[in-house]
């Protein structure tokens, strides 16, 4: 890479930092002041989710404005629901009075169907040229990732039960009807809600997994990315998920962003798609929900004990994965060296 190159690469990191750390960090500060007037501050989180994907598209929009292949129609989308959704939070302060997590909940059901017909609008060429399109690798192994990712996750509910001998209630909850309607209802909020989940992982692994590991190697970029990862979560686990015991919860988030940031990043490197990914990131979030329909992150309470139970088992599941095969390979490029077709700015 060049000299000009590697300038417009740092100027394209420090636009997405400044986004995707500065937008929830700042936000942080509201959310206080919302949690301690007792206001329902869960549009936070949900705006939060999106700040990642915000800034890899401010810092491409900035850097390859020239370049005939970048999605501005999907990009200009993403970034006014990113802005709407920032103001919606702050709203939720400024205004307690409103039923605030309605309005964003529909908010981001609204916004991911239009971004859904949007993508679909969008040219197959610019999808592939800035990792937007589906169809990229192997589409049984999105599937079998996908599967293996739910596998684990079921392992982490179930395992636990039936080595202590409490599985009996599991077992005559899966003969209800009850947990295969979530199912269901599960599936299709994945197409309510990708919107969140996109813009954690175009941020993450699109933009920021292949810049770390070809700094710090295929293995320990990742595992980096797990600690920048949780760190990127302070905000949320000091003033919303677990605000009575938060060094217990920045501990949690950094074993849980570690551990399945090395599954997640398998999967990536594996399929080459980014969808797995966003997959993976949704299937983690939204899969207790079949097991526990009532599931609620906010104002969790962890002791000492918790945050042992949580490295033995998410590291005896997922630690694994990080001496596969796809982590043995050539240090990934960068977005931007990657796309090729993309002239920065100042080419023609």
């Amino acid at each position: 890479m060049n000299e000009k190159n590697q300038s417009l690469s740092r100027k394209e990191l420090w636009i997405f930092l400044a986004i995707a750390y500065g937008c929830p960090y700042l936000m942080g500060i509201p959310m206080y002041f919302g949690l301690s007037a007792g206001a329902d501050v869960t549009a936070f989180p949900l705006a939060q989710m999106l700040y990642p994907a915000a800034g890899v598209m401010l810092a491409f929009l900035v850097t390859r404005r020239k370049d005939p292949m970048l999605p501005r129609g999907f990009y200009g989308f993403y970034l006014f629901v990113t802005a709407a959704m920032l103001v919606c939070c702050l709203c939720s302060v400024l205004m307690p009075g409103a039923d605030w997590l309605s309005i964003s909940n529909y908010a981001v059901i609204a916004a991911s169907l239009i971004g859904w017909v949007i993508l679909l609008a969008t040219r197959r060429e610019k999808r592939a040229a800035y990792e937007l399109g589906w169809r990229k690798g192997s589409i049984s192994g999105v599937w079998l990732c996908t599967l293996i990712f739910a596998g684990l996750y079921v392992l982490r509910i179930f395992l636990p039960a039936f080595l202590t001998g409490t599985q009996s209630p599991y077992l005559e909850y899966l003969l209800t009807p009850m947990p295969y309607i979530m199912l269901l209802n599960v599936v299709l909020n994945f197409f309510l809600s990708f919107l969140c989940f996109f813009g954690e992982e175009y941020g993450w692994r699109y933009f920021l997994q292949p810049r770390m590991q070809a700094k710090f190697g295929t293995r320990k970029g990742v595992i980096l990315l797990g600690v920048v990862w949780g760190l990127w979560h302070l905000p949320l686990n000091l003033f919303y998920y677990a605000p009575d015991t938060p060094l217990q919860s920045i501990l949690l988030q950094q074993i849980t962003c570690i551990c399945l940031g090395i599954v997640i990043a398998y999967g990536y490197l594996r399929t080459g798609n980014i969808w797995t990914a966003v997959i993976m990131h949704f299937l983690n979030n939204n899969m207790g929900l079949i097991f526990v329909p009532d599931l609620s992150f906010q104002n969790q309470a962890y002791g000492w004990g918790d945050v042992l139970y949580s490295l033995i088992l998410m590291g005896v599941l997922h630690l694994p994965f990080l001496f596969s095969r796809v982590f043995n390979g050539k240090k990934p490029e960068p977005p931007q060296a990657q796309a090729t077709n993309a002239p920065t700015d100042g080419q023609l």
